[in-house]
C-alpha cells in the first residue's frame, strides 16, 4: 500500500510538471533553483539556492572598474537587458552611482527592490569587529537600500603587516554574523579565500559562508577551489568570466585574451554565438555564477545570450581542459615581505601556476 501511495503521488508529480510546461511560460523564463549539482547543469536554471535558504541568480551584472558616473547608467542598461544581479564593493567606488541608478529604476517601476539580488563587500581595512556595521551601513547608505541580499569579506587581508593575520577570521566572520541577525543582510559570505583559510573561519562558525567568489574562466579553471566549495555547500561565483581584459589592459598586464581565442571563437561560431555568450555559458555549465561587467548597453544585452543553449560535451571539454592556466588576478598589492601573506603561496596556499 505504501509503494502505491508513492507511486500515485509521483504520477500526480509528473501529470503537473508536464501540464505546467504545456500551458504555462517557457522553461527558459521558469525559476529554477540548482545547488550546485555537477559541472553540466541543465540550461534551465537560471538560479543557486544557497545555504542561507536564499537564491542567487546565475548571471550577474559585474561592477569592478565602472566609474560612479557611469554605473548610474550602465546598471539599469543592465536590468533593462535583464540583469537581476547586481554585484558592487566599497572598493570599487561605484556604489553611489549604482545605488542612484536602482532607484531610477525603482521610481519608473522597471523592478521592485524584492526583484533584485544586490551583493556588495567589505573591504580589507574594515576587518576590525567594531568596524564591519558601520562598513555596511555607508554602503547601504550609498546604495539607498535598507539591506544586501549578499555581503562579502572581500579578501582573506587586513593590510596589517605582521607574523599573523590581525583581526583573525573567526573576529570578522562574527561581525558579519552579527549582520545577519540584525536583518541588514540576508547572506554572508567570502570572496579570494582558499579552502585552507576557510576551513580555519569554519572551526568557529555559527553561520557558514553561502558563497565565495573568486576568478574563474577558461584560463584560469580554479579547479581545487571550485571543487572543494561544491562539497562543502559552498556556491561560487567566477569573477572575470570573460578573463577582464580591460582590466588586464588597464594594469599593463600581458596576459592572452580568452575573448581573441581560437578554441573559443571556434567553437563560437559553431554555435551562433559569439566569444563572450559562449564563454558566459561555459562558467554556467562548470557550476558556477558569472558576473560579467560591461558598461555597454549592447554587450549587456549579448550577455543575455548565454541562456537557452547548452555547450556539447565536446566543446565544454575542449574549454575545460585548456593548457594555459594563470591566476590573472594574483592579489599581489596583499603579499608583504612582512606578513602575514609574504608569498603567493602563503597567500593562496597553493604553487604559484
Amino acid at each position: 500500500m505504501v509503494d502505491n501511495k508513492i507511486w500515485g503521488m509521483a504520477a500526480i508529480a509528473v501529470a503537473a510538471m508536464i501540464l505546467l510546461v504545456a500551458t504555462g511560460p517557457p522553461l527558459s523564463q521558469l525559476k529554477l533553483s540548482v545547488i550546485l549539482a555537477g559541472t553540466k547543469g541543465s540550461f534551465g536554471d537560471t538560479h543557486a539556492h544557497l545555504s542561507s535558504g536564499h537564491d542567487i541568480p546565475l548571471l550577474g551584472w559585474g561592477s569592478f572598474h565602472a566609474s560612479a558616473e557611469d554605473a548610474v547608467t550602465a546598471v539599469q542598461d543592465a536590468v533593462h537587458a535583464g540583469f537581476r544581479h547586481v554585484d558592487t564593493a566599497k572598493a570599487y567606488g561605484n556604489e553611489e552611482g549604482i545605488g542612484s541608478g536602482l532607484q531610477e529604476l525603482f521610481k519608473k517601476g522597471t523592478a521592485k527592490r524584492e526583484d533584485l539580488f544586490v551583493t556588495s563587500k567589505l573591504w580589507n581595512d574594515d576587518h576590525a569587529p567594531s568596524a564591519v556595521l558601520p562598513a555596511l551601513q555607508t554602503s547601504l547608505s550609498k546604495l539607498q537600500l535598507d539591506y544586501l541580499d549578499l555581503y562579502l569579506i572581500h579578501w582573506p587581508s587586513s593590510l596589517e603587516a605582521g607574523p599573523e593575520v590581525l583581526p583573525p577570521f573567526n573576529e570578522t566572520w562574527a561581525a558579519m554574523e552579527s549582520l545577519v541577525d540584525r536583518g541588514l543582510v540576508r547572506s554572508i559570505g567570502l570572496s579570494n579565500f582558499s579552502p585552507e583559510k576557510i576551513q580555519t573561519l569554519l572551526k568557529t562558525a555559527r553561520i557558514r559562508p553561502a558563497v565565495n567568489q573568486v576568478e574563474v574562466h577558461c584560463h584560469w579553471r580554479n579547479d581545487r577551489t571550485v571543487e572543494w566549495c561544491k562539497k562543502e555547500g559552498i556556491h561560487v561565483t567566477a569573477y572575470a568570466p570573460l578573463s577582464s581584459p580591460q582590466t588586464m589592459s588597464l594594469e599593463h598586464k600581458d596576459v592572452p585574451n580568452l575573448l581573441k581565442d581560437r578554441a573559443v571563437a571556434s567553437i563560437a561560431a559553431k554555435h551562433g554565438k559569439t566569444e563572450a555568450q559562449t564563454l558566459l555559458r561555459w562558467g554556467l555549465q562548470h557550476g558556477t555564477s558569472v558576473i560579467p561587467k560591461s558598461t555597454n548597453p549592447k554587450h549587456s544585452q549579448e550577455n543575455q545570450g548565454a541562456w537557452g543553449w547548452q555547450l556539447p560535451n565536446d566543446d565544454y571539454d575542449t574549454l575545460s581542459s585548456m593548457d594555459f592556466q594563470l591566476k590573472y588576478f594574483d592579489g599581489g598589492f596583499v603579499v608583504n615581505e612582512n606578513g602575514p601573506y609574504r608569498t603567493y603561496e602563503d597567500l593562496w596556499d597553493e604553487p604559484k601556476p
